[in-house]
């Protein structure tokens, strides 16, 4: 695993609220939901840290065997890439992350959960409509009037 950086895509909202982080993809409509330590590394990979330093920051805080933590990243990362959440890409240079340890301070594995549920609700609201730099930059005009 590279020191490879990755970019949020600009049809993609987040938030974060009691340790859970929600992204939803306006261009599907579908709505994820990042558990255990999925937050933190979507945080991370967020401000533009890459996968290496991710690792390494992770290590440093979580007692865990050798190479899950590794694994555990790069497993988030294809989920997150396969589902067009994020892409290779170069960032501003972002400050090494740092990672508390909650709780017993075991790591936890990151969990992706995907929900399709509300697409036509999602895909009604007129802030999926915009342009490739994202919200709030609507999408021009059709030239046929629509």
């Amino acid at each position: 695993m590279g020191g490879e950086g990755f970019l949020v895509s600009p049809q993609v909202m987040h938030e974060t609220v009691d340790g859970e982080t929600i992204i939803i993809d306006l261009s599907s409509g579908t709505y994820y939901s990042l558990r255990g330590s999925a937050p933190a590394i979507w945080d991370a990979l967020a401000r533009g840290a890459g996968s290496a330093a991710i690792v390494t920051a992770l290590e440093d805080a979580y007692d865990a065997e050798p190479g899950s933590i590794e694994a555990s990243v790069a497993g988030l990362v294809r989920q997150l890439e396969s589902e067009r959440l994020i892409a290779p890409g170069t960032a501003p240079a972002a400050p090494i992350p740092t990672f508390e340890p909650g709780g017993d301070g075991t790591f936890e594995e990151p969990q992706l959960e995907k929900y399709e549920d509300l697409q036509d609700i999602i895909l009604l609201d007129p802030v999926h409509r915009v342009d490739d730099a994202g919200w709030p930059h609507a999408a021009p005009a059709a030239a046929d009037g629509a």
